[in-house]
């Protein structure tokens, strides 16, 4: 039957992939670049345009991937409304930010990335609101606490 714990484990093994997928996006990002740009105009351009974006996004998104990570696995051992976890929503939204700014910009000379730039910012808006959730849920917490 499926329940609570067996979904969280579940999340955290597809944030393991993602790290992974994000450690093969940076090793074999010209590989990618030269395979789906060959045969067009400019490909060059956008082989090197693709590179760099991969690797300025690498960053953030490792750091977003790492924080979830802990974020899940403190969720796992029961501690919901902390700073710890609050701290690390603010840190995964500001992540998705930076992101979404870095494809922003190359959505300039490639229009693709635009999607991508509109997904991590829209990423970032939701976990900023559960964030902002998860803060007024650790107020409401620590008053009561202090109230018994």
């Amino acid at each position: 039957m499926w329940n609570r714990s067996k979904s969280l484990r579940l999340t955290i093994v597809c944030t393991w992939l993602f790290m992974a997928l994000l450690l093969a996006a940076v090793v074999f990002a010209p590989q990618i670049a030269y395979w789906y740009f060959s045969g067009r105009e400019n490909s060059q351009f956008y082989c090197q345009l693709f590179c760099i974006v991969v690797y300025v996004s690498a960053a953030p998104s490792a750091v977003l991937l790492l924080y979830l990570n802990r974020l899940l696995s403190r969720i796992h051992k029961g501690e919901f409304f902390s700073e710890a976890n609050i701290f690390s929503l603010r840190l995964i939204s500001w992540c998705s930010f930076c992101v979404a700014i870095v494809t922003l910009l190359a959505g300039l000379f490639y229009l693709s990335f635009l999607l991508v730039a509109v997904a991590f910012a829209f990423i970032g808006l939701i976990v900023r609101v559960v964030k902002n959730v998860f803060e007024q849920a650790l107020a409401i917490k620590e008053e009561n606490d202090l109230t018994v």
